[in-house]
């Protein structure tokens, strides 16, 4: 049997995509901007990973570690909210649930900033 504009179920639906939800938008935008102040706040405080070289002396510091401990932590946060961004940008056209992409950024501006604390901590180890 064959069926032009309906189906055996009822009258044929064409293929809707679902709407984007009011709630999850709001929630992402409230959380991205959450994680962009802290990353801020992670960007201010890596200024205080230059007080480790206050106790090296002429010969006994090992300076590429504090560069590499700022590198670790503004370039993960830059990498985070930049990914975040793309990511919700990307799951807003695919209808995809966004909020969960600030909290990922969030959580990685953590850890990249623990690893800039890391690095910095390196610098006058091993003496």
């Amino acid at each position: 049997m064959t069926y032009y504009g309906t189906t055996p179920y009822g009258p044929a639906q064409p293929h809707t995509r679902p709407q984007t939800r009011a709630w999850d938008l709001a929630l992402a935008l409230t959380l991205y901007a959450g994680a962009a102040a802290l990353g801020l706040v992670a960007a201010y405080f890596t200024v205080f990973f230059a007080f480790v070289t206050d106790s090296c002396g002429p010969n006994n510091c090992r300076d590429g570690y504090l560069g590499a401990a700022f590198l670790v932590s503004w370039g993960g946060t830059a990498l985070a909210l930049l990914g975040a961004l793309i990511m919700i940008i990307v799951a807003a056209v695919k209808r995809w649930y966004m909020w969960y992409w600030p909290v990922l950024a969030a959580l990685m501006i953590v850890a990249s900033f623990l690893g800039g604390v890391a690095l910095a901590s390196q610098v006058t180890a091993g003496r």
